[in-house]
């Protein structure tokens, strides 16, 4: 799955507002979850696994995701990732397609 920042930032903002119950029009890059937001921690824990699921993106051993803030930070990250994803995905598929090729060992 290869999203667009506007996708991401729509599947984002969409788990806020049916997840969290927050008011689109709260929601800009700029805006930090705790202060700006009133979210808590354990909307953040409910949050992420969503968004894990949605990204498929495992965020367990990501130490980046300690940084995210703001909600720009959020898009910055499943951005970056999914990127990373998609680069690893066809890396493996063009492994793939090399070994296939090869005449079978004897």
């Amino acid at each position: 799955m290869n999203l667009t920042r506007d996708e991401i930032i729509e599947a984002v903002n969409g788990a806020l507002v049916n997840e969290m119950e927050l008011d689109p029009a709260d929601l800009a890059p700029d805006k930090t979850f705790f202060e700006d937001l009133g979210l808590d921690s354990l909307d953040m824990v409910d949050l992420m696994i969503g968004l894990q699921r949605k990204f498929g993106i495992s965020l367990r051993e990501n130490e980046e995701i300690k940084q995210v803030r703001t909600l720009g930070d959020v898009y910055d990250f499943f951005e970056k990732n999914q990127a990373m994803l998609t680069a690893q995905a066809e890396a493996a598929k063009a492994a793939a397609q090399a070994a296939q090729s090869q005449p079978p060992k004897e």
